[in-house]
């Protein structure tokens, strides 16, 4: 009995040593690309590196869940090693993309304005919804207890705090700001707006009850939420999340990226899985869809990009 006692003990002790040393090697790979070093000639096995940057909109940990299915999914289609490239919050997006040279981004509608101006980045596909629209909007809710005591609707949010991730966010800023402005509320005067960096820090933010209200994207909302918040307003449609080319749009890769996106078939069950995931029923081309119509809104809202 005593020296089975040891061969357990050992054994998981031998389980917790691999445990650690794989967190410690998953942590400094998320390190370096968070970061944007690493800066390779060749992928991880032989194959061409592909960097991605992809906003960060939501912490790491919900990002990656979202967004490494897609990535692992993209290099066994195209046969190209794709690197997954963040930064630490919105802010320092703009940062990482430089420092890691990526070549790809999944990025918002604003973010995507910004890239064109600054990289003269192209859109290459969108997502969209089950009835093929390309536009998302964003939510403007509140918690239960705010609700009862009287934040039941927008008018009621004059002179409150409200938080949001970034004022850079299409869905999470730019849409509810709009929307707004549009019932006579101007966010910049009649509100105040505290940023918190990331969307999931939005909720967390409601909880505490520091927040009338907080702005969150559509996709964001489902019914676990619905038993904990309130929707007062959804906002203004935007442009959904793109991929974007830093490379002119017209490169092979660009193509072949391209082409495996949009082959993802919401019929099959791993790709149902990669695209519900990421909030969408599948990827559409990007011909029409109004960016320009979305930067005269930004003008409108004095939102920078």
């Amino acid at each position: 009995m005593k020296q089975f006692e040891k061969q357990k003990a050992k054994s998981k002790k031998q389980k917790f040593s691999r445990h650690y040393m794989a967190t410690i090697m998953f942590s400094a790979i998320c390190f370096l690309n968070l970061a944007g070093c690493g800066n390779l000639p060749q992928g991880r096995y032989g194959q061409e590196a592909v960097k991605i940057a992809v906003l960060p909109a939501y912490s790491t940990a919900a990002m990656s869940a979202r967004f490494l299915p897609l990535l692992d999914k993209l290099s066994r289609e195209t046969g190209f090693d794709m690197q997954y490239i963040s930064a630490e919050n919105i802010a320092s997006f703009g940062a990482s993309i430089e420092n890691s040279q990526a070549q790809l981004v999944i990025c918002d509608a604003l973010t995507f304005l910004t890239l064109q101006k600054t990289k003269n980045a192209v859109a290459l596909a969108i997502g969209r919804d089950q009835s093929g629209s390309a536009e998302t909007s964003g939510l403007i809710i509140t918690s239960f207890p705010a609700y009862a005591k009287g934040i039941n609707d927008v008018s009621k949010l004059k002179d409150r705090a409200i938080c949001c991730a970034s004022k850079q966010s299409s869905e999470g800023y730019l849409s509810q700001a709009k929307y707004l402005f549009d019932q006579g509320i101007d966010p910049e005067r009649d509100l105040r707006i505290v940023t918190v960096g990331q969307l999931d820090r939005v909720l967390a933010s409601l909880d505490k009850g520091d927040f009338a209200a907080g702005f969150v994207p559509l996709s964001l909302w489902n019914d676990s939420l619905a038993k904990y918040y309130k929707v007062l307003a959804t906002g203004q449609p935007v442009p959904n999340w793109a991929l974007a080319s830093l490379q002119g749009g017209h490169t092979e890769m660009d193509d072949m990226v391209k082409d495996a996106i949009l082959a993802l078939d919401p019929a099959k069950s791993e790709d149902q899985k990669i695209l519900s995931g990421l909030g969408f029923y599948r990827f559409a081309e990007t011909g029409s869809v109004d960016f320009r119509a979305f930067s005269e809104m930004a003008d409108q809202m004095k939102t920078p990009y």
